[in-house]
This record gives structure tokens, sequence and C-alpha cells, in this order.
């Protein structure tokens, strides 16, 4: 069978480049390393004044990789524009794609949650709130920056599905390029700390007041992060045409909405369970042959649950499901948390690792039926990874990666 072509017969479509900004600092590379390191990297918030908040930890851009963006790509009101462009530069040049071109078509597929929402907290802590024309309330803002670095020649498209929305993004570069309605796409999600943000989490109760836990039986809720990543992808044939190397393969995609309530998924997973299923359909594989599961995995006591229960239900075969989430080290960085995780799951694709649940102390027998990777992490053979991210709302968006040499075409 030719590996240019899916088995549905459709051009395979490769990860051929990655890039981010993160709680580690600047580059795919930093994220990784934090990763196998297993720092945790949320903390008291300094970037503003949280002492009216009960929870007031977060997980932030280093103040020196946000000087260092000055260097890097012109200013903009909102940091957000500025950390979406820089790992959209990352991957391109990991890609060998040159950004400044019109030999072929790039599009830009970007996911986020509020857009440039944060620019919002300069007029309320300034005692007003007159949103006319400000940036915030013009999404396409965002975009801004990252068209000044790179040359845009296909379509710009912004998402904003909650915290589903990298792998939503990353869903339609990838029929973007499969439809040969662009080359290259530069597809990612995108998001900035905002008192905005916190102040909504903290009236859902859903903050935890020092360190995110996922699926731990003490865990206590989620801490909001910040960061970009960015995938790039191309056919198959494009990238050996010009003798490059890919990452991985994108093999399947898939979305579900289970309009069940407005912060919470289905109390039985219907959403996940379906994209799980679908995505294995598409690329015809089992459930034993996913390696790992990327979970969204935020440390609150209903989604986990939740969450746990779909995944061994979805993928129930003759081994439990490898589990782990990357939010107890890099919080919920909600627009970006998924393509940031994409990227992780590209990393642990190369590396035959599988990342810990690095603040897991005793795991919840309410999230039984999945084998819950131990806080050191796991050496073995990781040939698919399974990624998936919620939102509100009842969204959930999943995206299968596996190996380039493994059998999607």
């Amino acid at each position: 069978m030719d590996r240019d072509r899916t088995r549905a017969g459709r051009p395979a479509v490769v990860v051929s480049g990655v890039g981010a900004v993160s709680g580690a600092g600047l580059g795919a590379d930093a994220l990784w390393t934090a990763v196998t390191e297993r720092r945790v990297l949320t903390g008291p918030v300094t970037r503003f004044d949280m002492s009216r908040y009960p929870a007031r930890c977060g997980a932030e851009i280093p103040a020196g990789a946000v000087a260092d963006l000055d260097a890097m790509v012109p200013g903009h009101a909102s940091l957000a524009a500025r950390f979406l462009a820089v790992a959209a530069l990352e991957a391109l040049r990991h890609a060998g794609v040159p950004e400044r071109s019109r030999a072929h078509r790039l599009g830009v597929f970007a996911g986020t949650v509020m857009a440039t929402r944060p620019i919002l907290d300069q007029g309320i802590g300034a005692g007003r709130l007159d949103v006319s024309g400000r940036a915030w309330a013009q999404p396409d803002t965002l975009l801004g920056t990252l068209r000044e670095v790179v040359t845009v020649t296909g379509p710009t498209v912004l998402f904003a599905p909650g915290c589903a929305a990298g792998n939503s993004a990353i869903a339609a570069g990838a029929r973007a390029v499969a439809a040969g309605e662009v080359d290259v796409a530069v597809c990612g999600g995108v998001s900035e700390l905002s008192l905005e943000i916190l102040a909504m989490f903290t009236s859902l109760r859903a903050l935890a007041v020092d360190t995110v836990r996922p699926f731990d039986v003490n865990r206590r809720g989620t801490i909001p992060g910040e960061g970009a990543g960015v995938l790039v992808l191309e056919r198959a044939d494009r990238v050996a045409a010009r003798g490059g190397r890919p990452l991985a393969r994108l093999l399947a995609c898939a979305a579900a909405a289970d309009a069940h309530n407005p912060t919470q998924p289905h109390p039985d997973g219907n959403g996940l369970v379906s994209t799980i299923h679908g995505c294995l359909d598409r690329a015809r594989l089992t459930s034993d042959d996913v390696d790992w599961v990327c979970a969204h995995g935020t440390g609150t006591q209903a989604s986990d649950g939740i969450e746990a229960r779909a995944v061994a239900k979805a993928l129930a075969g003759r081994r439990r499901p490898v589990v782990s989430s990357i939010k107890g080290q890099f919080g919920h960085a909600e627009g970006a948390a998924a393509a940031l995780e994409a990227i992780v799951a590209v990393h642990a694709l190369a590396a035959d690792l599988v990342p810990g649940n690095v603040t897991l102390i005793e795991p919840d027998p309410a999230c039984g039926g999945i084998d819950l990777v131990e806080p050191t992490g796991r050496r073995a053979p990781v040939g698919v990874v399974l990624s998936q991210a919620f939102g509100f709302g009842g969204g959930v968006s999943t995206v299968l990666l596996g190996k380039d040499d493994h059998a999607a075409g």
C-alpha cells in the first residue's frame, strides 16, 4: 500500500514541525524537557493582583520568556497574539517551510477560548467597562501579529469551541491539507492568563489552591495556564519531495457535542466515547493499538471521573488503557491546552516514553478501569497516541497520532 495514502485512499497528513510557548518558556523542546524532568510549573500569579481571590495560582509564561518576545515578533496589546506568532515561527522553521514565501498555499487554523479578552481586564481595573472598539471584541486581531511575520496565502480561521480549541484547529487544518485546499496548515491553540478567566473559575469553585492532581482521590480543582502550541501539517508526499522527515502522522480526528450541561460533560461521557470510536474506525485501528491516552485530565471532581469511565468503556480490550495528564505540571492552558498536549504526544512517539501523572499520589477508585501512569513516567513502545479535549457546553475533540512508520498508509 502507498505509504503516502491513508487507508481510506486520501492523502496522508503528517506533522512536519512543532512550536510552543508554555510555562516552561519558549520552545517545543523546553516543553518536552519540563515533561521529562517532571517539573510542576504552577505557582502564585505575579502578573496582576490576586489578593482578593481565594485561589491565586497559575502557570504563567516566565517573565524572561515574555521579555524575549520583543526580539522575535512585533508588539501587541495582547500577549496571546505574540505567543501564537512565536510558536508559529518556530513550527515553520522546524518543518523547513519558509515563513515568507508565496510558493505554497499556507493557511492558519487557530483555536482560542476568549481571543484577546485579557485586554478587557485593563478597563475593569480602571473602574470602567468601555468595550467599544476594544481589541478583545475583535477576535481576528489575535492573528494580526502572526500575519506580520508569516505570509498567509490561504484561509485564516479562528475557532472558539472552549477548551477543545486546539484539537478543533488541528482537525480543520488536517481536513484542508487532505482536501488539497492548502499545502501547509499552521494549526494550534493559544491562551493568555486573565482576571476574567480566574474570576469565572473562582465563581464555579473549580480552582485548586495549590496543585492540580488529575485522577487523584484528593484532587480539588484545576489551575489556569497560558501559552501557545502550533503544529505544521502537510501531505506526506510533499514533505518527502523536499527530503524532509515527518515527526508523526495524523491518523484521524473526531468531534462531538453532548449539549448536556453548560460546564460539564455528559455523566456517561457519550461525546468522548463517540470521538474515540470515530478516530479508531477512521484509522482502522482497535483499542489495543492505542499505547497512550493523553487525557484532558483537569483535576476537577466531576470531569476526571467521567473521562476515566468513558475511556475505559471506549477502549475496552485485552488491556486497560494507559492514561496520564500533563495538567498537573502545566495547569489548564485553556485554548492552548490541547495543542500543547498534541506536541507532547508527538515527542512521546519519538522518544517511546509515556509521561507520568506527576502529581498523582492516591488514585481515585472512581477513576478505575484505566491504567494510570506512575508519576515517574513509563518507558514503553509508543506507536499510537489518543489525545482528547473537552470544552464547556459539552464539546469534545479528539485526535489520533501515530509514528510516521505506523500503518496509516
